[in-house]
């Protein structure tokens, strides 16, 4: 099966499930939960933009970046990804868009019916997002693995020391002086290392520089929760996980959902539904709205 066979498979079976009453499947998966002696929450993208931190819809860039959507982009990945742009506005951009997403963006109300659906249980999250709305939405913060960290903190580009420090005010700072038109920020607004003077950059996962020790504080918690889980009743709940980093959440929760006998993989995701064959029996499959879906399973878990 070819790459656009495999996507219009997916595409199908998103619309098939959309197109149904999704309460039975909602009523398991509320049943697996209640169940579990283990609950591995995987959480991407497709969870955060259920509560409009969208980077592909062009209706939030429209709402929440009018000025960039005026210069002709269409949704903020292209805006952020356009490699026309001058450093200067690469920069602006990149400090608007994390002040939005980290900073001045409410607490998604998905991350609110999550919780309440996992709090006092046995749960560990791994995520994939740079908006810490696991964090915001109260989340226990040891038991969070965020492989990639957010965007909230910056380090040193040599680095000279390992040393973090919090992003909000530099991009204040950075937002304040741009140019409202064309998102150009000031040399002299971007951030230097307090210690030695280099550029400072943020602490994410990917630069040869990358300052790890906060990052990975919850690693260790979160193999050993993962190893006790391979002996457990144990649901894998993979929430908006696509196909970006794969490798992370989404191949993970379904190949250890076909090697583990006692797990379960709970799937919501509004273009990527479908599980294969082999674990299906073992899975459910949720398409159409997440928001909705998790709210429904909270009042269903209530009843």
């Amino acid at each position: 099966m070819t790459y656009a066979e495999r996507m219009a498979a997916y595409a199908a079976r998103a619309a098939e499930l959309a197109a149904q009453d999704p309460t039975p499947a909602l009523e398991r998966a509320v049943s697996l939960l209640e169940g579990a002696g283990h609950i591995i929450i995987g959480g991407a993208a497709g969870l955060s933009a259920a509560g409009g931190l969208d980077y592909q819809s062009e209706e939030v860039l429209r709402r929440d970046f009018p000025a960039l959507h005026a210069l002709g982009y269409h949704t903020l990945w292209e805006a952020l990804w356009d490699p026309s742009r001058t450093y200067l506005q690469k920069q602006g951009m990149i400090a608007a868009e994390a002040l939005w997403a980290r900073y001045d963006f409410p607490v998604i109300q998905a991350y609110r019916d999550l919780l309440a659906l996992v709090e006092g249980r046995n749960y560990f999250v791994l995520s994939s997002n740079i908006d810490d709305q696991f964090q915001k939405a109260g989340f226990d913060p040891d038991r969070i693995f965020c492989p990639q960290n957010s965007i909230a903190d910056f380090q040193c580009s040599v680095p000279c020391c390992d040393a973090l420090w919090d992003g909000e005010a530099i991009y204040r700072t950075i937002v304040a002086h741009m140019d409202p038109v064309t998102y150009a920020c000031r040399e002299e607004d971007l951030p230097r290392c307090p210690h030695c003077g280099a550029p400072a950059v943020r602490n994410m996962r990917g630069r040869d520089v990358f300052v790890s020790w906060k990052v990975m504080a919850n690693r260790a918690p979160f193999e050993r929760f993962w190893a006790e889980a391979a002996q457990d009743d144990t649901v894998f709940l993979e929430l908006g996980v696509g196909f970006n980093s794969p490798g992370l959440i989404r191949h993970p929760f379904q190949r250890m959902t076909a090697l583990w006998p006692r797990a379960s993989l709970i799937r919501m995701n509004r273009d990527y539904p479908s599980v294969p064959e082999k674990i299906r029996s073992r899975s459910v499959e949720l398409g159409g709205d997440m928001a909705l879906h998790l709210h429904r399973m909270r009042l269903l878990a209530s009843r």
